[in-house]
């Protein structure tokens, strides 16, 4: 009997001791009850359906600066690629952005609970168009480093401000390299003839789509056509802000035409990267003929996209001797039809503008067979759905 009396005591001092373990330990990344004043929380943003962390960490400050005054949190926290968030919402709560410095904008929203994680959604405005994307956000009130005691609201962003990286976070992205260009201060020899060139206005189209592709902004719309001995040569060129942060070779052409890019020369102009690239046609009617299929290589650095898609390009009926001239051309049919091969009795939509009928005619889309798999995959605003820097499957 004393042996079953103590056997009982020390299975209740056990159980004694797991409830005080138990009792002592944070539930759900709660801390215990923080006093009124700032504090450093450690920060991860985790994909939006796993516990794996999301590239878009990358983006964030690893701690937030996190104000508390009674049973309100004041909640901030720091981004390097500001310059691509329109709006934020966490826990439904719409991000207020209070600050920006030369390298990062500071963002905030309000708890009234140490709650984690946090539903957070991203608006994008990105150089390969709009995205809307999901993650979570986990803040870890368990770890909370006591930071002042003040409340003062420009005390709390001074704390803030001291978390910003020095650097950008996107410097160690690397641009793919290239083959077969030029410097910018390289002249081809085919830009040197005395021949009068005519200009002749297009637009980018994207690969699947009868539509008007996110790489049509950067392309300057006026290509350069210059006789050659052999035919025509046609340069195409690509201006785009360097407040992007892109880098000086975003764009690498690939393939235009069937052909391998030529003359492919990158420099800068004022405040814009520029790049230009060249094809050959035998005869400028070719360039009505059909959609000119094209593959370029898109690199976002501060997004973690580096991937190569198609595009399309749609030439004017024809050309003009001056530039300006050419931008007024009114023969690129406008529709939203879908690109299709033509086929025998079919007619393709007509433009708005009285045309001849050869004329009204869209060009055949001219993709070669073993292209149409790839050109019917994705487009350049599929591209940015599907791009790595947002976040819903990352």
């Amino acid at each position: 009997m004393k042996h079953i009396q103590q056997l009982f005591r020390l299975v209740g001092w056990f159980v004694v001791g797991l409830a005080l373990f138990a009792w002592g330990q944070p539930l759900s990344g709660h801390a215990a009850t923080l006093a009124n004043g700032s504090y450093q929380v450690p920060l991860k943003i985790l994909k939006a359906d796993s516990q794996a962390t999301s590239t878009a960490s990358q983006f964030f400050g690893k701690s937030a600066v996190v104000r508390v005054n009674d049973d309100q949190y004041t909640v901030l926290i720091t981004s390097t690629g500001a310059q691509y968030i329109k709006s934020m919402t966490v826990a439904g709560q719409t991000v207020t952005k209070v600050k920006t410095t030369k390298s990062a904008a500071i963002y905030q929203f309000n708890l009234t609970e140490q709650k984690s994680p946090l539903t957070t959604t991203f608006s994008l405005t990105t150089p390969l168009g709009a995205m809307k994307e999901t993650a979570r956000l986990t803040l870890g009130w368990a770890q909370a480093k006591s930071l002042s005691s003040s409340l003062a609201t420009s005390d709390l962003i001074a704390q803030a401000v001291k978390l910003i990286p020095a650097t950008s976070s996107s410097a160690s992205i690397k641009v793919p390299k290239t083959t077969g260009t030029t410097t910018s201060t390289q002249t081809s020899k085919a830009a040197k003839t005395t021949t009068k060139p005519e200009y002749w206005r297009y637009q980018v189209l994207q690969g699947s789509k009868m539509a008007k592709s996110e790489a049509d902004q950067y392309y300057t719309k006026v290509a350069t056509v210059t006789p050659q001995s052999t035919g025509y040569r046609v340069l195409l060129k690509v201006a785009y802000a360097k407040s992007l942060k892109l880098g000086s070779k975003a764009v690498v052409p690939e393939s235009i035409d069937g052909q391998q890019p030529q003359d492919v020369t990158y420099g800068q102009q004022g405040k814009n990267y520029t790049m230009q690239y060249a094809f050959t046609v035998k005869r400028t009617g070719q360039l009505t003929q059909k959609l000119i299929p094209g593959r370029i290589h898109v690199t976002v650095p501060a997004m973690n996209i580096s991937q190569t898609f198609p595009v399309r390009f749609r030439f004017a009926s024809s050309g003009a001797a001056d530039q300006a001239d050419a931008a007024n051309v009114s023969a690129l049919p406008k529709t939203t039809t879908a690109a299709a091969t033509p086929t025998s009795g079919s007619s393709a939509a007509t433009s708005s503008h009285a045309q001849p009928t050869r004329k009204a005619e869209l060009p055949a889309t001219g993709e070669q067979r073993s292209l149409v798999p790839l050109l019917g995959v994705v487009g350049l605003a599929s591209l940015a759905i599907g791009g790595r820097f947002y976040v819903k499957k990352h």
